[in-house]
Parts: C-alpha cells; sequence; structure tokens
C-alpha cells in the first residue's frame, strides 16, 4: 500500500482544541491527528501547555481548511497551511 504523504495543517493551543480539530475532521472523513497524547491528560492540561500541531493528509488539507473556516472559534488557529501557488 503506498504511504500518503502527511502535511502539518495548523497549530493549536492545547489538548482540548486538538482533540476538538482531530474530531471534526475526522467527522468529515479526513484521518486527522494531532502531536498530542495521553500522557498529557495526567497533568490535566496545565497552562503553559506548548500547544500541538494537526496532522492531515496533503491531498486533504485544503478539504480540512474549509472545514475548519466553517467554525469562528478555529479562525484563529497558528501556523496554518497554505497550498504552494
Amino acid at each position: 500500500m503506498d504511504e500518503v504523504p502527511e502535511i502539518r495543517l495548523c497549530e493549536v493551543s492545547n489538548e482540548i482544541e486538538a482533540a476538538m480539530v482531530v474530531n471534526l475532521l475526522k467527522e468529515d472523513g479526513i484521518p486527522a491527528f494531532s502531536d498530542a497524547n495521553q500522557a498529557m491528560n495526567v497533568f490535566g492540561g496545565l497552562p503553559f501547555e506548548p500547544g500541538h500541531t494537526i496532522f492531515v493528509p496533503a491531498s486533504m488539507a485544503k478539504k480540512a481548511r474549509e472545514i475548519l473556516g466553517d467554525y469562528p472559534h478555529f479562525h484563529g488557529l497558528k501556523n496554518v497551511h497554505e497550498p504552494d501557488s
């Protein structure tokens, strides 16, 4: 099976936002994941959490950006992937 190249879609502030973004994208059929891990739950998402990166297949990045664009809460995401022109 061919590997699908994944790209950084965006960065979010904390683990809760990471879970929300991943779940929203998965509901629309985009296999998203974040660099957050369950070990972080032990500390209850401390306020000095460094943020998390969301990854999606490169071929689905545009659709993922459009989906997140429908939610005002996600309009201020950091380092959002912009396609090469």
